[in-house]
């Protein structure tokens, strides 16, 4: 019998950290509401929305220490990379520090200029309320009968398939199926990440395109792939195929003008270190945060520009361009201005607050709520493959709220962000908000359940997979939701190709 200590709970080391968790998120919680009471009495709107900023981002981080105690986790539940836990670290940022960025004097012109501060402060309420029934669903919801069969489906994997890399040939074929995937995404829809015919991308859909987007994930998973063989063999060809696998991830998810690619590949590095290293690789970690403050964002801004400038340029010729726009990033002089420079432009471009803020702003006075039904359909008709539903309809529910909040020309091809919290809030007020933020708070640990990383390093590649698309949530709830089956499936295909079979006998 083959046993692996990594996938025994820790329940002492949890009730360990329990009363000194339980106290610090009592103590931020109360300190969120005292900050609350000095928004409500401030005079000025605008210093109402920047104490009710900071409220709610420390009541977020409040929340997490109180969900690790609900939840049982041997400490907040970041080294281990829940979802649930960096899904309350990411609201305290996105919707809560970020939110100091909206007094920007770039939002005193354009589309944002239609979202009033009182918006603002009903849209912080709102989102407190909804991390806060997350929470509850997520540490006392009815997940347990899911969450057993994941637990017990993932530790079959273990039982099957140990830990090591099948062969070092896993990494490069892995490499090669997301990049076949990706480019023939390109060629059937037109367009790639953000380059090409974005008109095509609200008007047509490849029957194919579905199989072939969730097949170019293989990209970081093969980086993943690669970490993990090269941290446990320590050879010298595992580091050089993790570096070449490195450097063209990072080169792919910047030609398709992409920021959030850079950061997968970045967890891509870290997660497997983390799980097999027993330690975060820190050096590396600061690195690469100084070579995206310094060098992704300010060529991704310089290549959005030049690709959708004057003239907008096809996927070749913005492919052409992109050695040249590097080279003139590389040539500046990179100081900390450049640094404070990008540090600004992140702020307002992680800044989460507007979609909700327009939502309740317009909804239900200028624009009646959505069908709530289409919450329960939409998802269910996601799933459904286009090449047997050639005629399903295409899903843009970013250009879409564009047009109707934003009062944007369909002429305009841009996506704004929906957030599962306003889509549900459109769908029919408090009421599906409250239910829906609940379910996904189960949802959530079921996820987390099931790629608990105590088990083996099996789970990265699921929380590689979903945890950008979970935690960031940018889009509607049903796209969330849909994208989920299909990560999963993939998953399971990964770690049976790539592991190691168990030859002994596991019970």
């Amino acid at each position: 019998m083959v046993t692996n200590d990594r996938m025994a709970p820790a329940p002492a080391a949890a009730r360990a950290f329990g009363t000194p968790f339980l106290c610090a998120g009592l103590l931020l919680v109360s300190v969120a509401a005292g900050l609350t009471i000095v928004a409500m009495t401030a005079i000025s709107v605008n210093d109402q929305i920047r104490w009710g900023a900071i409220a709610l981002a420390v009541f977020c981080a409040g929340l997490l220490p109180l969900m690790s105690v609900a939840a049982g986790h041997a400490g907040l539940g970041l080294a281990s990379w829940r979802i649930g836990s960096w899904s309350l670290v990411w609201g305290s940022l996105a919707f809560g520090l970020a939110t100091l960025s909206w007094f920007s004097p770039q939002n005193e012109a354009g589309s944002l200029a239609a979202i009033l501060p009182g918006s603002i402060l009903r849209a912080l309420w709102m989102i407190a309320v909804a991390f806060a029934i997350l929470t509850v669903g997520y540490c006392a919801g009815p997940y347990r009968p899911a969450a057993n069969r994941a637990r017990r489906a993932t530790e079959r994997l273990s039982r099957r398939f140990t830990d090591q890399i099948r062969s070092p040939v896993v990494p490069w074929a892995m490499l090669g199926v997301g990049l076949v995937a990706d480019f023939g995404f390109a060629a059937l829809t037109g367009h790639f990440g953000y380059l090409g015919n974005v008109e095509a991308s609200v008007s047509t859909a490849s029957g194919y395109g579905q199989y072939l987007a969730v097949a170019g994930e293989c990209v970081p998973l093969a980086v993943v792939a690669a970490a993990i063989r090269a941290y446990q063999t320590r050879t010298l060809w595992a580091w050089l195929t993790l570096l070449v696998l490195f450097v063209t991830a990072i080169v792919e998810g910047a030609v398709a003008g992409g920021k959030e690619s850079f950061v997968v590949v970045i967890l891509a590095v870290i997660i497997p270190h983390n799980v097999v290293r027993r330690r975060l690789p820190i050096g590396f970690i600061v690195g690469a945060v100084l070579l995206f403050l310094l060098v992704v964002i300010p060529f991704n801004q310089a290549y959005r520009l030049s690709v959708r400038g004057a003239v907008t340029l096809s996927t070749g010729q913005a492919v052409a361009g992109a050695p040249a726009i590097a080279s003139q990033v590389a040539a500046t002089d990179l100081s900390t201005t450049v640094v404070g420079e990008s540090f600004s432009f992140l702020a307002q471009r992680i800044r989460t607050i507007d979609s909700p803020a327009i939502i309740m702003q317009r909804t239900p006075s200028d624009i009646p709520y959505a069908n709530p039904a289409d919450l329960l359909i939409a998802p269910v008709a996601d799933l459904i493959p286009r090449i047997l539903w050639p005629g399903k309809p295409i899903l843009t529910p970013g250009y879409q709220i564009s047009q109707e909040y934003y009062d944007l020309p369909p002429t305009v091809y841009t996506s704004s962000e929906v957030t599962p919290e306003g889509d549900l809030f459109r769908h029919g007020g408090w009421f599906p908000l409250i239910v829906g933020m609940f379910l996904l708070g189960c949802v959530i640990r079921i996820i987390d359940e099931a790629a608990d990383l105590r088990r083996g390093v099996h789970g990265a590649f699921l929380i590689i997979l979903l945890f950008p698309s979970i935690v960031e949530a940018g889009t509607d709830s049903a796209t969330l939701l849909a994208g989920i089956p299909g990560q999963v499936l993939l998953w399971l295909a990964v770690v049976t190709l790539s592991f190691t079979r168990r030859t002994d006998s596991v019970s």
